[in-house]
């Protein structure tokens, strides 16, 4: 981005005064916690396939839409519930959303049927887009605003660490006990996330709140327009191709099946890497724009280079290792944008944000599942190499912009 202005932290409208000493950090390692306990929620149930489907007494796949349909509530309803909740203090709606993930954690873990925990899954879902709306604005308000991208990138490694930490832990628990045990203990870590934000988390009142009606309003900052594009594009790609890497990764480098799972979380790790290293750049070095092109041509060419390793095991691990590096970065940069170009309505535009990232998801997991249906794995690597190619191509349409005011 060219001018000074842009490479700043979006402003304001009411902020918080951050409290001296360590204080803001542990409230935003608090929100960050909250950050890791909803992802893991809502992934939970992919771990724990068969054994939530032989005790309810229904298909994997059934079980299954437990996730989908609860991403697509969470992601439609976002910009519905941000207006809705304009004039609420986001440190108390914070509080609120927690409290709910307790509850429907312990709901989950009694559930006696299937309809019982899709209702319960739908009802959290409901709420979780409310969370992904505000939570990075709570973040960039805890702390001075030379540390607002340091913060957004330390509240989304709450994401991958769910993937790292959260799900695995979960899944083990669930093998050696009980899938309703996995969700217990997903409710303790509901409760003490919801505790450590009532005690670290202060009042924040409501800033850059609107109506729905002027949602539209927004989408006059080109930069946001090219945000939601390249996010939308990006995360059809990515999850086109990481949702079916098993299969790939089985067939065609001819990884042993019990070594995949340690792959995968060698993909978490560097994924938690990419996120603060993201945040560092973005923070401190070159332009925002620069760094979403060199995230997203790195994201693309891991997918593409990886087709070409055949059953080069090295090369396929350092190709993966990269994906997942790189791909786990985009987040705060596209989120970053995202406050650049509506400075003045954070929480509006993170949740079209959150709308269009939620809905890519489930578009990217049909797109992968009809490639692979099609032609195999290697056309589900291709599509995915091929939407980030377009991401890139849109990305190359930033500009710098004052943004909606």
């Amino acid at each position: 981005m060219a001018s000074s202005r842009s490479r700043q932290s979006p402003p304001a409208v009411e902020t918080v005064p951050p409290a001296p000493g360590r204080r803001p950090w542990l409230a935003v390692l608090a929100v960050a916690f909250g950050v890791f306990t909803v992802t893991t929620t809502e992934t939970m149930p992919i771990g724990l396939l068969p054994e939530m489907a032989a005790g309810l007494g229904v298909s994997e796949g059934s079980v299954g839409l437990t996730v989908t349909l609860y991403g697509l509530f969470a992601g439609a309803l976002a910009p519905f519930l941000t207006a809705a909740t304009r004039r609420l203090d986001r440190g108390r709606l914070l509080v609120v959303v927690l409290a709910v993930f307790v509850v429907g954690n312990v709901l989950t873990a009694t559930a006696t049927g299937y309809a019982w925990l899709m209702l319960v899954r739908l009802l959290v879902g409901f709420i979780h887009g409310v969370l992904w709306a505000i939570v990075a604005s709570v973040a960039v308000r805890l702390v001075p605003p030379e540390r607002a991208v340091r913060a957004t990138a330390v509240v989304f490694s709450g994401i991958s660490l769910a993937s790292v930490v959260g799900v695995p832990l979960g899944t083990v628990v669930g093998q050696w006990l009980d899938w309703r045990a996995a969700f217990w203990g997903l409710a303790a870590c509901s409760a003490v996330a919801l505790a450590a934000t009532v005690l670290l988390v202060p009042p924040m009142p409501p800033s850059g709140g609107v109506h729905l009606a002027e949602l539209p309003r927004l989408l006059r900052a080109g930069n946001l327009r090219t945000a939601l594009a390249v996010t939308a594009i990006v995360v059809v790609g990515h999850y086109a191709a990481f949702t079916y890497v098993t299969p790939f990764l089985l067939r065609n480098v001819g990884v042993p099946s019990d070594a995949v799972g340690v792959l995968l979380l060698g993909v978490g790790v560097a994924g938690v890497a990419g996120n603060f290293l993201s945040g560092t750049l973005i923070g401190r070095g070159p332009a925002l724009r620069t760094v979403l092109l060199a995230l997203l041509a790195c994201t693309g060419a891991s997918m593409a280079l990886l087709l070409l390793t055949d059953s080069w095991l090295p090369g396929a691990l350092f190709f993966l290792l990269a994906w997942g590096f790189a791909y786990s970065a985009l987040p705060v940069a596209l989120q970053t944008l995202v406050f650049r170009s509506a400075p003045r309505a954070r929480e509006a535009a993170t949740s079209l944000y959150v709308l269009c990232f939620n809905i890519s998801i489930a578009l990217g997991a049909l797109t992968g599942a009809l490639a692979l249906d099609h032609s195999g794995p290697s056309l589900v690597m291709l599509t995915g190499a091929a939407f980030c190619g377009l991401g890139l191509l849109a990305a190359a349409f930033l500009r710098t912009e004052r943004g909606v005011r």
